[in-house]
């Protein structure tokens, strides 16, 4: 067996960038940038109002208060996508609106909550403003010419904002990996299917589907195939033809009827890795069939969930471009309840977790079962505790992570 963390370096130099396409910007949100991009226009593009209120002079209205207001003539009134027509003179004002370009002449906008009606076309200003209050200037945030995004960024719907704010349409990232899903197991019935003595239900399958599709992946069901050497390995040649990632679940073990390592090979994939020092998931095997990603994942769907989560993920990540690896156990919490067992493998612990004052209370939840999914629904939390660590007892620390 190799460790967690060995696993995980050998999938990821092997997750390697996949090929760029083109899709529209407000279909980019999740996506990471092929290429860099450079500003074509500025942002703002004009000088424009931050604010409601009134474009005047500054010159013209030092020492206004409330006490001794500044009266204005209003000119004119300019609303967001409005033109000025006129430049503002000594004693004027024009009405402006948030958005609306400063006209010629005036240098800075007064608030309309500092300014007063004053008769019939005039405004009293209550506050000395200064040059440049609350004008918005022409490429302030973004220059013309200057760098945008740069190749490998990952587009949050505020990229998409500066994306469609430059006036593009599509944008270029990296194709997301296309994802096969195989269940193995003569026991395996499908959803609505009698359930004959000796079967369940195929639960792996439909938990790396969903888990997949969560994120935006394609993927496609191949669904149960029996316990068949020859079944196994023409499903997964079919597969493998069609995804940049293959996931088997099941057989990957070494009972008599363990066949999915078999059927691997057979197909072409080459072994990486077999067998990794965690649990659950110790079976795990990693291999390359035709530069494609294989994974042949355990059997029970606990550890084919923790194994999914901690291996599969950060690769489809790195196929995508995003900075790979798991999302790490970056939080801390006292245990409240003692796991009396050693291990000699890393451990994750399903564990409901409660924030008290300014830390969080770990409880561990019992018992823990590679099998039993009501226990892992009952968990918010996965808690790691590393191989040759002595029993848990209440009043340790441990690092944990939300299960999301």
């Amino acid at each position: 067996m190799i460790d967690a963390a060995e696993a995980l370096r050998l999938i990821l130099e092997r997750a390697r960038r996949l090929s760029p396409e083109t899709v529209r910007v407000e279909d980019a949100a999740g996506r990471v940038l092929a290429g860099g991009i450079a500003a074509t226009e500025d942002l703002p593009p004009f000088d424009n109002s931050a604010m409601d209120g009134y474009a005047a002079r500054s010159a013209d209205l030092a020492g206004a208060t409330e006490a001794a207001p500044v009266e204005l003539a209003e000119r004119d009134v300019l609303r967001a996508g409005d033109f000025p027509s006129a430049s503002v003179g000594p004693g004027e004002a024009v009405r402006i609106m948030t958005g609306a370009p400063v006209p010629p002449g005036a240098d800075c906008v007064v608030m309309v909550e500092r300014t007063r009606p004053a008769g019939a076309g005039r405004v009293a200003i209550l506050r000395a403003p200064r040059a440049g209050d609350h004008i918005r200037r022409a490429g302030e945030d973004v220059r013309k010419g200057t760098p945008l995004l740069t190749d490998g960024a990952q587009l949050r719907p505020f990229e998409v904002a500066l994306l469609a704010a430059q006036g593009r349409a599509e944008v270029a990232v990296t194709r997301r990996p296309r994802v096969g899903v195989l269940a193995t197991g003569d026991e395996l019935a499908a959803a609505g299917a009698p359930l004959a003595p000796g079967k369940i239900r195929n639960s792996n399958g439909p938990a790396l589907v969903a888990a997949l599709r969560r994120r935006g992946y394609e993927v496609r069901d191949g669904g149960i195939v029996r316990d068949d050497l020859d079944a196994i390995r023409e499903k997964i040649r079919d597969l493998l033809g069609w995804a940049d990632v293959l996931l088997v679940s099941g057989g990957v073990s070494v009972g008599d009827f363990d066949f999915c390592k078999a059927a691997l090979e057979d197909a072409g994939v080459r072994e990486v890795f077999w067998k990794v020092a965690i649990k659950p998931g110790k079976p795990l095997f990693f291999g390359l069939g035709r530069d494609r990603l294989v994974f042949g994942l355990p059997g029970n769907p606990v550890s084919v969930l923790v194994c999914f989560d901690e291996f599969v993920r950060p690769a489809l990540e790195g196929l995508e471009g995003k900075s790979a690896g798991h999302t790490g156990f970056h939080l801390a919490g006292t245990v409240v309840n003692d796991y009396p067992k050693e291990t000699d493998r890393q451990r994750y612990l399903f564990c409901e977790v409660t924030r008290e004052g300014g830390g969080f209370l770990v409880r561990i939840v019992r018992p823990q079962g590679s099998a039993m999914i009501g226990m892992a629904c009952r968990a918010n939390a996965l808690a790691v505790h590393p191989a040759g660590g002595a029993p848990l007892r209440r009043g340790d620390v441990v690092d944990f992570r939300w299960l999301k």
